[in-house]
């Protein structure tokens, strides 16, 4: 009877480890099966390439005189704004909601790049952190689920962030193809949910490699700020037409065409306003900068322009509003780089100082070309029309 128990004791505990077993194995084809084949749980990440006005500026094409005749120094309108842009600004800019430019370009993208755009827009402060991923959730399911849905997402993407950045050039410290457009899928029979999420993916951060911390996001910001704050509060009382002639040469004044790219900031504010040299798309987005400011209706244009010695050359520039017409100023080509002898002495006479400067279409599309397609990947946006004839 001893031997019995212990027999049936032992055939129990086989049972026991042999049920425990089929479990186990039950527990792996359901994984396998149901879990893996029917939810097909995956995630994939997808970083949209950006090819910025940056990367694409023929620094060699920039327009060049010949100094050929005795000069005199120019000067500044202002002889404050270098002390008093150290001082941390008491007022910020509040944007006037009903420019004809404000959010001039937001306003031309589809649904889904309006929702990448306010993403942006409303995660600014935290962006600056370099490391804050924006939820979109599954906003972009039903999109992903159509077809070439995923195309059209990525396009979005990026005529999102060429909008943002054209409608805020206060938006220097981040690099763009440091951001990471991440989708994960989940999959039940023949039904997909897309949750979509922006990131750093695998960088440690999107910042700009030389904006190491927020802080110092927010050095520069502050810094920029004080600048375009000054300006606005020396030229009270002027006209528009006066503001815009004032800011127009003081940038001439105060920024040298950065033709060896010496700055680490030559495509933005930064580099332009703090930092006193700059490319074309320094100078635009500068000027852009300081007439939000004043209040004066003005955007970011790109394309090209062919110069007197018919080189051609990636190119930005602006335009303005004024008495209800879009006149166009390209402030770089009103800067041109002197070679030469004496080249300290240059002298821009006014026929070179203003031959871009509040020009109608007739005379500006001689040597400049717009393109709506502002980087590869992105939609066409259309610019203001221009004026036929000059400004008088």
């Amino acid at each position: 009877m001893v031997k019995k128990c212990f027999e049936d004791k032992g055939a129990s505990l086989s049972s026991v480890i042999l049920t425990i077993l089929i479990l186990i194995l039950i527990i792996f084809l359901f994984y396998e099966i149901v879990y893996v084949d029917v939810f097909d749980l995956a995630e994939k990440e997808n970083t949209v390439p950006v090819i910025t006005q940056s990367e694409t500026e023929n620094i060699a094409g920039h327009i060049k005189y010949e100094i050929n005749e005795e000069q005199n120094q120019i000067s500044n309108f202002t002889n404050t704004i270098t002390q008093q842009s150290n001082n941390t600004s008491n007022s910020t800019y509040e944007p006037n909601t009903n420019s004809p430019s404000y959010k001039f370009y937001y306003n031309q993208l589809d649904e889904y790049g309006k929702i990448i755009y306010n993403g942006f827009e409303q995660n600014k402060e935290n962006m600056k952190s370099g490391t804050y991923t924006i939820d979109f959730d599954t906003r972009f399911s039903d999109l992903l689920n159509s077809p070439g849905g995923e195309t059209i997402l990525n396009t979005a993407f990026q005529s999102a962030w060429n909008a943002y950045t054209y409608d805020n050039t206060d938006i220097f410290y981040i690099d763009v193809e440091k951001l990471t457009l991440t989708t994960r899928t989940t999959t039940i029979a023949n039904i997909s949910t897309h949750k979509v999420q922006l990131s750093s993916g695998t960088n440690s951060k999107y910042l700009k490699n030389h904006f190491v911390s927020k802080e110092m996001i927010e050095g520069k910001a502050r810094l920029l700020e004080a600048i375009r704050q000054e300006i606005k509060r020396q030229l009270e009382g002027f006209s528009n037409y006066e503001k815009i002639k004032e800011v127009h040469n003081w940038l001439i004044d105060n920024i040298e065409y950065d033709v060896n790219l010496e700055s680490q900031e030559p495509y933005s504010i930064v580099g332009a306003l703090t930092e006193g040299k700059a490319v074309c798309e320094g100078y635009a987005r500068s000027f852009k900068y300081i007439m939000d400011a004043l209040d004066i209706p003005c955007v970011l244009v790109s394309g090209t322009g062919t110069n007197s010695n018919g080189e051609t050359e990636s190119h930005a520039w602006n335009y303005v509003q004024l008495n209800e017409n879009w006149y166009a100023i390209d402030v770089t080509w009103d800067d041109p780089v002197f070679v030469g002898n004496n080249v300290e002495s240059a002298y821009l006479n006014d026929e070179t100082r203003y031959k871009n400067f509040l020009k109608g279409s007739n005379t500006f599309f001689s040597s400049h070309f717009e393109d709506g397609n502002l980087t590869p990947n992105s939609m066409e946006f259309d610019f203001p029309t221009l004026s036929i004839q000059d400004y008088e």
